[in-house]
């Protein structure tokens, strides 16, 4: 037998392969949660351009945000749209970490902008990522400051996260 064969006979005996998570950038699915909510990031690349996309789902169903593959988002509370917002990343070339700028709006009646900036840094090893915020709205943050956020890498693959129709 070839060598995929046994591969695959072997992971049907075993009730599965399991996708193991390995270093590969930035690129893959990461996610964190409490017992409120989860939070999933997928990150993809195109050449040198990267996108994001986010999901969130409160354990309630109450709450929720979801993204396009462009990065394109919604969030939405007991069923209604709350805001609209778009993510755009790029590498840092002086640091060669992640910038994530996102902006948009909230819908009315709380109408009002909707910008910041977070830098992801991956741990050594690539299999966790810290998300730092060093721009939200007008304020600045620096050094331990800056609201942080781990997410453990959860997937090589970029996870389907397309936004449901209707809200």
């Amino acid at each position: 037998m070839r060598p995929q064969i046994w591969v695959a006979v072997g992971c049907l005996a075993l009730g599965g392969c399991v996708d193991r998570p390995s270093n590969t950038g930035f690129v893959g699915t990461w996610s964190r949660g409490n017992d409120r909510a989860t939070s999933t990031i997928s990150i993809s690349r195109d050449g040198d351009a990267y996108r994001f996309r986010w999901r969130l789902t409160s354990d309630d169903g109450d709450w929720s945000v979801e993204c396009d593959a462009e990065g394109a988002c919604q969030e939405f509370i007991d069923g209604a749209e709350t805001s609209e917002f778009r993510f755009v990343a790029g590498i840092d070339p002086e640091s060669g970490h992640l910038l994530v700028e996102c902006n948009g709006r909230s819908l009315p009646p709380h109408e009002k902008p909707i910008h910041y900036v977070d830098e992801l840094v991956l741990e050594p090893g690539g299999l966790a990522l810290w998300s730092y915020t060093n721009e939200r709205g007008t304020d600045r943050f620096e050094g331990d400051a800056r609201p942080k956020r781990r997410l453990e890498k959860v997937s090589d693959r970029v996870a389907d996260v397309a936004p449901r129709s209707g809200g």
